[in-house]
């Protein structure tokens, strides 16, 4: 009979890389599972469990789909502003992160719509 055997951090990183790597070469659309799909900001709890960011529907493939579907695949992720209580989130393929104003300037951003078009489950 098989047991689950939790991974280390380092073989969850080099998993993660692996995945990513293929998704680069493909330039494959973001869609991400988060095992903890709660809004990352104290007091939200908004779920965004499953979201297929669906880039492509933003009809700018230069200005919108390229950069950050480069940006998720890299490990940079990106930053968009939580659609219920407005607080900004550092998406990856690993987790969620409440950032500041100041932090989320400093990376890829969304579309201010971005949740519109975007599939969440």
């Amino acid at each position: 009979m098989s047991r689950n055997v939790a991974l280390s951090p380092a073989e969850v990183a080099e998993l993660d890389r692996i995945y990513r790597e293929g998704g680069l070469r493909q330039m494959a659309r973001p869609h991400v599972h988060y095992h903890d799909g709660a809004c990352p900001h104290p007091d939200c709890g908004h779920k965004m469990e499953w979201i297929d960011f669906q880039l492509e529907l933003h009809g700018d493939v230069e200005g919108v789909y390229k950069p950050l579907v480069t940006a998720w695949w890299d490990g940079t992720g990106f930053t968009g502003r939580c659609p219920n209580c407005g607080g900004w989130i550092h998406f990856t393929t690993l987790a969620m992160k409440a950032l500041s104003d100041d932090e989320a300037q400093h990376l890829p951003r969304l579309p201010d719509n971005w949740h519109a078009v975007a599939q969440f489950g």
